[in-house]
């Protein structure tokens, strides 16, 4: 949370300065430069409109004895006047011709220059010199008498400033060339001034001597509006300082909270939270680092259940494993225990009758078991030698039309001996109907039903129950086998079909058998492509399995 809170308000403090930093930079550059910008585009512009004025003198077009509209236009663009000097010698002649009859404007007493004698004349140049000490010439005016030009009675103060400089006419020798001179301090309001001179043509002078083509500009209105910019931004300042706050909030508010909402889903991809997403809809850079969050959650979320599920197929496989070894030891021991037993009984029932011990039904009794034991060897070979093919892949049906019904009732007539000597009588259930064909191997078909309906014969009970159901399933047929009592283990249901398998770890010869045969029956049947099971029912349990039904033509 610290954390947090450090860089919002970072942020927000570093947006706040540099806005209020960019503020006072943006007036101080205003209030600095914008004079100087504005008096270099001022003379420039001023040059060039006189230049243009001054071509038009100097090629005919307009007359000195009249100050035409043009010129008029110019002085009210600039706040100023425009005069004509006349040199000869250290004397001055100046014209402001054009307007209404003007008093003549005497020298600033302020300021006098020593080396020109100097006159300021109200009225237009005449072609017969006049007198340098005439300067109540009464003018004809040459527009109309309201326009009187304001800035007209500056023109004396503004050129005793400009021709302090004694080079002053020096630097206008060349004719044509427009220079502009800006000057200052010259009365009691600290007005600044352009004024912009250019040299005219000997072809256009009327009096002799030379001829200067004078303008004066006054700057007093940026003056002003420097000023008034000044203390404009005083209330700028203070109107402006609410919004600029609300700028460096929101601006902070919108980088923070996207990164403290990635920093969120960050720290539950760290937990090994993959379901956390950034809900976040934006186009930027920071709305790409959402996406690859995302998907880097989604991408880690499947990697992660990958892992899983192959974490537990692997557990699954070593439990397996550890199972089938556990089997095979376990199978081992029953082999062991199967054979030793035939084997045992075999060798003392042999030695006895090599001994001649026992006469009549005896020694017939000797030989029965010697035989039966042989049996039961040989049956485990066979059952070995089948397991064998099933794991190597050489096991193979011979597939034909078999009479279900019919096989169901052979192979009970082979297993009567187990029948009777528990006294039981299987219930045949769905039998009454037609005899029903079903694509199978009835030799391999055989030894399915001899193998559940043993086993279902060494856990009933004596006068025990023993059901065997068919039923028809649209294409297939359904064979269950019920045999009443104990169920089996819950635990022990998934496994009943592996090989070396057995529920019963008593090691009795009459319940349990090699752990094979269920093996086997489940093989065979997936040859079929039947569904087969078990299930334990309240009194005992049933094994089913389906056959597929073919027409017998």
């Amino acid at each position: 949370m610290m954390k947090r809170e450090r860089l919002y308000f970072k942020i927000f403090w570093v947006a706040l300065i540099a806005l209020i930093l960019f503020t006072i930079l943006w007036m101080v550059l205003q209030t600095t430069f914008f004079g100087t910008f504005y008096v270099h585009q001022k003379s420039n512009e001023l040059s060039q409109k006189l230049d243009k004025i001054y071509h038009k003198y100097a090629e005919g077009v307009y007359d000195l004895n009249v100050k035409p509209a043009e010129v008029v236009d110019f002085e009210q663009r600039f706040y100023g006047t425009t005069a004509t000097l006349y040199k000869q010698g250290h004397k001055i002649n100046v014209y402001a011709g054009g307007y209404s009859a003007m008093p003549s404007i005497p020298m600033s007493p302020l300021i006098m220059q020593p080396h020109y004698d100097i006159s300021i004349h109200s009225d237009s140049p005449r072609p017969a010199k006049p007198s340098l000490d005439d300067q109540n010439i009464e003018m004809q005016p040459l527009l109309p008498t309201t326009y009187m030009n304001p800035y007209s009675e500056r023109l004396s103060d503004a050129l005793s400033i400009w021709l302090q400089d004694a080079d002053r006419f020096n630097t206008l020798s060349e004719t044509g060339q427009v220079i502009v001179t800006r000057i200052s301090s010259f009365d009691a309001d600290n007005e600044n001034m352009l004024v912009a001179a250019v040299k005219l043509p000997n072809t256009v002078n009327p009096i002799g001597g030379d001829a200067y083509l004078i303008a004066l500009a006054t700057l007093q209105p940026v003056g002003d509006a420097v000023q008034v910019m000044s203390r404009f931004y005083i209330y700028f300042y203070v109107l402006a300082a609410f919004p600029i706050l609300l700028f460096a909030y929101f601006l902070s508010r919108t980088i923070t909270l996207p990164l403290i909402q990635l920093n969120k889903v960050a720290k539950r991809l760290a937990k090994l939270d993959f379901t956390a997403v950034v809900r976040m809809k934006r186009k930027d850079e920071i709305g790409q680092l959402a996406e690859t969050m995302n998907s880097l959650a989604r991408n880690l979320q499947q990697t992660m259940a990958d892992l899983q599920e192959a974490n537990t197929k692997l557990q699954a496989d070593i439990e397996k494993e550890k199972q089938l070894e556990r089997l095979r030891r376990q199978f081992v021991a029953n082999v062991s225990h199967e054979l030793q037993t035939p084997v045992s009984l075999i060798q003392g029932y042999a030695e006895a009758l090599k001994d001649n011990v026992g006469h009549g039904l005896k020694r017939d009794k000797y030989a029965g078991v010697i035989i039966e034991e042989s049996e039961r060897m040989a049956h485990l070979v066979a059952d070995l030698l089948d397991l064998s093919q099933l794991e190597s892949g050489r096991f193979s049906l011979h597939w034909s039309q078999v009479p279900l019904q019919e096989t169901v009732r052979s192979v009970l007539i082979k297993l009567a001996p187990l029948l009777n000597g528990k006294s039981i009588h299987p219930q045949l259930i769905g039998f009454d109907t037609e005899e029903w064909w079903v694509q199978s191997d009835r030799q391999r078909l055989e030894q399915v039903l001899i193998n559940l309906l043993g086993n279902a014969i060494r856990h009933v009970p004596v006068q025990g129950r023993l059901e065997i159901r068919v039923v028809r399933k649209h294409s297939s047929v359904r064979l269950e086998i019920t045999n009443e009592g104990q169920p089996i283990p819950e635990g022990d249901l998934p496994y009943i079909w592996d090989t070396f398998y057995k529920a019963d770890r008593s090691g009795s010869r009459e319940l349990g058998g090699t752990g094979i045969g269920l093996s086997i029956v489940k093989a065979i049947l997936q040859r079929h492509g039947s569904q087969y099971g078990v299930r334990n029912e309240e009194d005992g349990v049933t094994f089913y399995l389906t056959l597929p039904l073919q027409d017998k033509d």
